[in-house]
């Protein structure tokens, strides 16, 4: 919405769709609204790795470069923050445009999701159990 607003395009309200309390911009979205930083906490706890955050989208797409991560796990971090980014951006235009709830279980069970989805195509081992990705076992 900000950057529409910067070329003089009127969309109506400004404020981010999950939180409501700043404008919305990429780096509010992704990095400083209060609903996306509880999504990456909860990755982040899912993943058994230090909290994922960042000042910037940027920061958050080379968070795995920066959080000591080695190998299988630091490529699986890399994917994961990703796809979160990209669910979070499906939830605010499924809210922005269809004026569908977010739900935050939702989010999280999507990305946990497509995530699984993801490593099992890439992996030459794709033989990931849900329930094992699900507490994140042997990653």
């Amino acid at each position: 919405m900000d950057a529409l607003k910067k070329r003089n395009i009127d969309r109506g309200d400004q404020s981010c769709v999950f939180c409501g309390d700043s404008d919305e911009s990429v780096e509010h979205l992704f990095s400083s609204c209060n609903f996306s930083s509880t999504v990456w906490s909860i990755v982040s706890s899912w993943c058994k790795i230090p909290c994922i955050w960042g000042f910037s989208v940027k920061d958050l797409l080379e968070y795995h470069d920066l959080s000591g991560l080695k190998g299988k796990k630091k490529d699986i971090v890399q994917g994961i923050t990703r796809i979160g980014c990209w669910i979070i951006w499906k939830a605010r235009n499924e809210r922005r445009f269809n004026n569908k709830p977010v739900k935050l279980e939702e989010i999280i069970s999507e990305i946990k999701s497509y995530a699984l989805f993801w490593c099992n195509a890439r992996s030459k081992d794709n033989d990931i159990m849900r329930k094992d990705w699900c507490s994140f076992v042997n990653m």
